[in-house]
Formats: structure tokens, sequence, C-alpha cells
């Protein structure tokens, strides 16, 4: 804009001739007087405001679903608690590792009191399992029996430490592979800790993708630390136990 400016400045009074120079000169401050009128200043900052706000905008993390909080469930045992998610019918899918070998669990909702769930099954290998409890007052998540791709952004629903009914914003960071005692998992870039494992994870749409079952541990002398990185098993590998593909 600068040197367009400048520019003008200079044809208007090195080119004009025959007593026009002061003619050109005067429309050109008419010009500048125009371009940078109070009016114009604030339209251009108005589209300016609106283009970083829709940019702003773009990067927000998939927004929660009412539905998809209220699905999500604290389960809790003697020694713990964990997280799970309801997917219809009072079936609850979680971390096979957070019920042990326990029959029966206490749940609690983020709007209810305590409830009883059974223990259908556990499957060590996939580290899920399947509980049924009342479905009175519970949302329904959707169970999604697709892959998704490295880099889709996602949600993760879960009760970590002593918080309740928390949502965790990130993205999927790799595709499915076989680590420590999982036979299949995302690796996912949200920090994981206790008390989310069991807890469903979910794509921008609301589809449950996936049961978040660890954190990856970096060793540091006798013991490990935590790192930004969680893991995640696939529901596609849920679908398959559910016989639902």
């Amino acid at each position: 804009m600068i040197i367009g400016l400048t520019s003008l400045l200079y044809q208007s009074t090195t080119t004009l001739a025959h007593g026009r120079q002061k003619e050109g000169i005067i429309m050109l401050r008419r010009f500048l007087r125009r371009i940078v009128s109070p009016r114009a200043f604030l339209v251009a900052l108005f589209l300016v405001i609106a283009a970083t706000s829709a940019a702003a905008y773009a990067l927000l993390p998939p927004p929660a679903s009412a539905a998809t909080e209220a699905a999500t469930v604290k389960i809790q045992l003697e020694n713990g608690h964990g997280s799970g998610v309801h997917i219809g019918d009072g079936f609850i899918v979680t971390a096979a590792h957070v019920v042990g070998d326990a029959k029966e669990v206490q749940l609690k909702a983020k709007a209810g009191a305590l409830r009883k769930a059974d223990v259908l099954w556990v499957n060590k290998a996939n580290d899920i399992a399947l509980l049924r409890t009342s479905s009175d007052g519970l949302g329904v998540a959707k169970l999604a029996c697709h892959a998704v791709k490295t880099g889709d952004p996602i949600v993760a629903y879960g009760n970590p430490l002593k918080i309740e009914f928390v949502a965790a914003y990130g993205k999927i960071a790799g595709e499915p592979r076989e680590t420590g005692p999982w036979k299949s998992v995302y690796v996912t870039d949200i920090t994981t800790v206790m008390g989310q494992s069991g807890g469903g994870t979910f794509a921008e749409n609301g589809d449950l993708i996936g049961i978040t079952v660890g954190v990856m541990a970096a060793p540091i002398g006798f013991s490990g630390s935590l790192v930004g990185y969680g893991y995640v098993v696939p529901s596609t590998a849920v679908c398959e136990l559910l016989a639902r593909k």
C-alpha cells in the first residue's frame, strides 16, 4: 500500500505539466482522505476481525455433546475407579483392567445416584469389558465401526484422579499398533492419567471411535514418568467383540 501511494504521488508531481501539477496533488490528497476516512477504517477493521475470527473458529476443538457427556459413567471399586461409556440398552463398555476380576461394580452417572452393574465379560487381549446396568438417566454414545485417520480431532471423556466427568481434546497421533499389553491401540496426543481408563474417545461428529486404556510412560531412573501421549483401543475392535461388524 505504501509503495503504491508513493508511486502515485511521484506520478502526480512529475508527469503532470502545463499548470495541472497542483490539480493532481489536490486530487491525490482527496484520494488519501477517502481511503483513510473513519468509515473506511472501521470497515477494514471489521473485515480483519471477521477473517481472524473465522480462522480461530476453525482451530477450535469439536464441541462437547450433552448426550455424549451423559453417556459417560464413573466405575467405582474398593481399590480405585475408572471410566466407562454407555452404548445403549444398559450396556457399558470399559477397559478390562478397570474391572479386573470383579463380577459386580458400582457406577456413578453425571446426573444420578450410584447404581450397580454386572460384569458380563472381559477380554484381556483387547483390554475391553462389557457391563450391564439400568439405562435410566444415561445418554447413549453411538458406537462407530469404522477407523479414523491420523490427525483427526478427538475428545476423550473420563474421570481423571479426583476430577469427575471432564473432557480432554486432542488428535489421533498414530495409526493402530500393538504395544505393551495391548493388541491394538491408537496413539493420541491427549495426556491420560489414572481414572480415565475405560472412558470413551469420540470423533468430531460425536461417534464413539475408541476406549481409553493407557498412557505412554518414559523410563526415568528406577521409575517412569507420564508423557503427553495416550492409548485408545479402536472402536473397530469393540465392534468385533460385540459381533457388530
